[in-house]
């Protein structure tokens, strides 16, 4: 499949095409090194909530609205 797209986009001269196609490929970037722009302290509060669900420390939603709403 990449090399079928590979030769229709080499084929192309649809600008606004390559254009949408660019912002794909920059967007895709763009998104991919996130992480590396959050301060530590972001970092570490990602991770401790990683570690969380992955301990099944977690709530549901309902769950938390109901045991929001008895405490209010």
């Amino acid at each position: 499949m990449k090399y079928e797209l590979i030769e229709w986009v080499t084929k192309t001269n649809d600008s606004a095409l390559l254009q949408t196609l660019k912002s794909i490929k920059d967007s895709n970037i763009a998104s991919s090194d996130w992480l590396e722009k959050l301060t530590p302290a972001e970092q570490e509060s990602l991770n401790r909530g990683i570690n969380d669900q992955a301990q099944g420390k977690v709530l549901t939603s309902r769950e938390f609205w109901a045991d929001y709403e008895d405490n209010v």
